[in-house]
């Protein structure tokens, strides 16, 4: 039996067979080299499976019926024999020196439950859309991670030890299925940084602004999930949490053009914080009315 590699890298596919050859070409050409690629096709019914074909022998292609992304993940982490995993969308991609960089801050604390790092952002033909990177703080991480997702998906390398201990995917929820697993991990293990952008993530759909009442709905079952275990945090503290989970999801509703979603959420972030100067802003803001305030966040986007 051949030696298990040291890192498993995970992508699930559906339906984007020509982006999946991109994610895969960016695994295989990582300066390091002791891995394995494990592309769940989660009932795809274009042409993904043919376009693996010339990848026989260098990665490990499973079908699975559609079940969606988070099923896809977790059954590549039941496959997985890597001390270390990433999981990997199929339209996202890593940079030659992502693995080679991430990790050796693994191996240096074994109380480090996962890495991540700085991103960039590419459209839909991997032109530039510009780098996401928040000031990252060691010490309040979770806490951090709490108030906002900071940490996007592609960027992320797990300690397997640790992801055995906290559980895989939740698969009640999909669109914030990663800020729920990087939180509980977060909540009982240090968080790894490389100020450096090593991975690529890109905007290929709107499917969040299409289906905002669903994101908000999960994220809310999220963070209170989180809550709900600590007992030790202020209940003013808890309410500003709530607070600002609702200006953000409100920031969303005004990006899908629906200002009465926007103050839907808003009053409830009133509720919670009513001394919060930003939801009063937003409401304002909402009142221009839907195509004034998408035409103002999307240039406020492209600036």
């Amino acid at each position: 039996m051949a030696p298990s590699p040291q890192v498993s890298v995970i992508v699930p596919a559906y339906n984007s067979a020509a982006y999946t050859v991109e994610t895969v070409d960016s695994i295989l050409a990582q300066t390091y080299r002791d891995f394995e690629v494990i592309v769940v096709d989660d009932g795809s019914t274009d042409a993904t499976r043919a376009a693996l074909l010339p990848y026989d022998g260098h990665i490990q292609y499973v079908y699975k019926d559609n079940g969606g992304a988070c099923s896809a993940r977790n059954e590549g982490l039941r496959r997985a024999r890597g001390e270390f995993v990433a999981c990997l969308d199929c339209d996202d991609l890593w940079l030659p020196e992502k693995l080679e960089r991430s990790l050796p801050v693994l191996e240096q604390d074994p109380g480090i439950g996962f890495v991540c790092t700085p991103c960039y952002i590419i459209g839909p033909a991997g032109e530039p859309r510009g780098e996401v990177r928040y000031p990252f703080d060691p010490g309040n991480a979770y806490m951090n991670l709490l108030a906002e997702n900071y940490v996007l998906a592609p960027t992320v390398v797990m300690r397997r030890s640790c992801l055995d201990q906290i559980g895989g995917f939740d698969e009640s929820i999909f669109i914030p299925a990663d800020w729920d697993l990087w939180l509980r991990l977060a909540h009982r293990f240090r968080v790894g940084y490389v100020d450096r952008p090593l991975s690529k993530y890109r905007l290929a759909s709107n499917y969040t602004l299409r289906h905002a009442d669903r994101f908000v709905r999960e994220a809310d079952y999220v963070l209170e999930k989180q809550l709900d275990a600590l007992a030790e945090l202020p209940p003013a503290t808890k309410q500003r949490l709530r607070a600002r989970l609702q200006l953000t999801h409100a920031l969303l509703y005004l990006k899908a053009g629906d200002p009465s979603g926007a103050r839907r959420v808003l009053r409830r972030a009133i509720a919670a914080h009513p001394r919060g100067g930003r939801a009063y802003g937003y409401w304002l803001f909402s009142l221009l009315g839907s195509q004034c305030c998408r035409a103002i966040l999307g240039a406020v986007g492209r600036n």
